[in-house]
């Protein structure tokens, strides 16, 4: 290449080239959204078992519908909002615990595993429809007086047996009857695993909505979304091991199918144009090699189509360590020909 074609790149040409060996982000380059991986997320249920918690969730939101339109004596609706993993130490971050009132629920004889929640002024106005005395209700922050915290504790009761009836065939728990303002009287571990479930709460008539919220240790879910219970035994070795190799297999890798590679002076480079030829290392007929995360695999292919897609069909397997992807040789002899009729 003479100096006379290299003074006469233009811009736009030398900002394609730099592109291409990585120096500036190359606009024609398009990659798939991945979902980062949160390691503050308990990642629990995988995408089949949270789709099946949620059809469950589903179906209880219906009789809790049923619970509020006896209680009412009018058409309430109730539909599932959220229902999502959390570890216990983000409880606080997540709810405001000083405007709800809270009733527990647990196996009897045992501390409880979890709690309702409902906002303090929903409370206000629910005991008040419940008196019948429109006038009574005022302050929405006001402490409730004998009869208006036993009207809500049943209220409460009967919401709560109707979420856990589903669970009762696996787990029995029941209502504590001890209603609180604030704080509810129950401990989580911070990394334990819990799952907060929100529900809207609509009379059918009016336009006003409530949210109601569940929050309870995962394990007596583990049955609705179809997973094994969780053994309260201490886990051992293998356990973790198979718990920490459970969030590995869910962390997103990029894969990369490495056709050849050829190494070529910056001179080339300048004069490549369509139709010039790269000669490749390999074969036409040689395999494909998988790149996972800058590191060579164990595996290797040969490209097809899949549904209109260009895929690679794994043909070797070799069981063995991965390997650094080592760099090239420079060839014996140029790489690059002109296109010609052969």
């Amino acid at each position: 290449m003479t100096g006379a074609s290299v003074n006469s790149l233009s811009k736009a040409r030398m900002r394609r080239l730099l592109a291409a060996v990585g120096s500036v982000p190359s606009q024609d380059r398009t990659v798939g959204e991945v979902r980062p991986y949160d390691w503050r997320d308990p990642h629990w249920l995988n995408a089949d078992q949270t789709s099946r918690l949620t059809a469950a969730m589903g179906q209880i939101a219906t009789k809790l519908g049923g619970v509020f339109t006896r209680f009412f004596n009018c058409k309430f609706k109730v539909s599932l909002t959220a229902a999502t993993p959390h570890f216990a130490g983000d409880l606080y971050r997540l709810i405001d615990m000083d405007r709800l009132h809270c009733l527990t629920f647990g196996p009897e004889d045992q501390p409880s595993c979890g709690f309702l929640a409902i906002p303090s002024g929903t409370t206000i106005d629910w005991v008040t429809r419940l008196l019948g005395d429109a006038d009574a209700a005022g302050d929405p922050d006001r402490s409730l007086s004998s009869l208006e915290e036993s009207l809500l504790s049943d209220l409460m009761t009967a919401v709560i047996e109707a979420f856990v009836a589903p669970i009762r065939s696996h787990e029995v728990l029941q209502s504590s009857g001890r209603l609180s303002k604030g704080q509810p009287p129950i401990q989580f571990e911070p990394t334990e695993e819990i799952c907060r479930i929100t529900f809207l709460v609509k009379q059918a008539d009016k336009d006003d909505e409530v949210n109601i919220t569940f929050v309870l240790s995962c394990g007596p879910l583990a049955a609705l979304a179809g997973k094994a219970p969780k053994s309260t035994a201490q886990p051992t070795p293998e356990e973790l091991s198979r718990t920490l190799l459970e969030h590995l297999q869910q962390m997103p890798v990029t894969v990369t199918a490495r056709l050849a590679t050829v190494p070529v002076g910056f001179q080339e480079v300048l004069d490549l144009g369509p139709g010039d030829i790269l000669l490749l290392d390999k074969q036409v007929h040689d395999m494909v090699e998988l790149v996972i995360e800058g590191r060579t695999v164990s595996f290797r292919g040969h490209p097809v189509q899949s549904k209109g897609q260009y895929a690679i069909l794994i043909r070797e397997s070799q069981v063995g360590p991965a390997q650094e992807t080592p760099a090239s040789n420079p060839p014996a002899e140029s790489k690059k020909g002109k296109n010609s009729n052969a």
